[in-house]
């Protein structure tokens, strides 16, 4: 199903939008658990724009239900220009034994995906491109609410994606590395080869 939205104030186009996202997600996180799959791991895939998209706004409202079903996330960003949800991030208390791994794209040719939410290899949303600008007034959407096949090679893409993006860092995660600690560490030392800070 594709929804064309019409013309209206941005803001509000994009909180309609994340309403619609957070139900989307909302069902299909019941019916992911309604299947007692058990295999919890990634069982949230996401390419969001930033931070501050409204795929990330959407799954930052629901994290008293991701948390309550033991679902993961693996999100990957392309702008890194918003800090982190300290639940996404994993610094909140709150997200206590809940596991969520942000990558982020650095390579300017993987920015002609799409923004997408895969929920329990079976409900599947794609939105505009990763480098369209979030505030224009025709967006693009289409829900695929019980699609595994759909599923399927959404995740396959996205497993693609994942590995040609870098692990996303955050200052709480480099305070406990061991480099701080480290004999002869520099300030300003960013971790790990390969690791970026958000």
């Amino acid at each position: 199903m594709q929804i064309n939205v019409p013309p209206g104030n941005s803001d509000n186009l994009l909180e309609a939008r994340e309403q619609r996202l957070m139900a989307f997600a909302a069902t299909g996180i019941e019916r992911f658990s309604d299947t007692g799959t058990g295999n919890a791991a990634a069982s949230v895939l996401a390419v969001a724009r930033s931070a501050d998209s409204p795929v990330v706004r959407a799954l930052v409202a629901l994290r008293t239900v991701l948390i309550g079903k033991c679902m993961n996330i693996r999100l990957v960003i392309s702008d890194d220009d918003v800090p982190l949800d300290p639940f996404i991030a994993g610094t909140d208390d709150q997200s206590s034994g809940h596991l969520s791994e942000v990558r982020i794209i650095r390579d300017p040719r993987l920015r002609d995906a799409h923004e997408q939410l895969i929920i329990g290899g079976t409900s599947v949303w794609f939105g505009d491109s990763l480098r369209r600008d979030m505030n224009r007034r025709d967006l693009f959407e289409q829900f695929h609410a019980d699609a595994p096949d759909s599923a399927r090679v959404a995740a396959n893409g996205f497993q693609q994606l994942w590995h040609r993006t870098e692990p996303c860092l955050s200052l709480p995660a480099l305070a406990a590395d061991s480099l701080s600690a480290a004999p002869g560490a520099k300030t300003g030392n960013t971790g790990p080869a390969g690791s970026a800070l958000c």
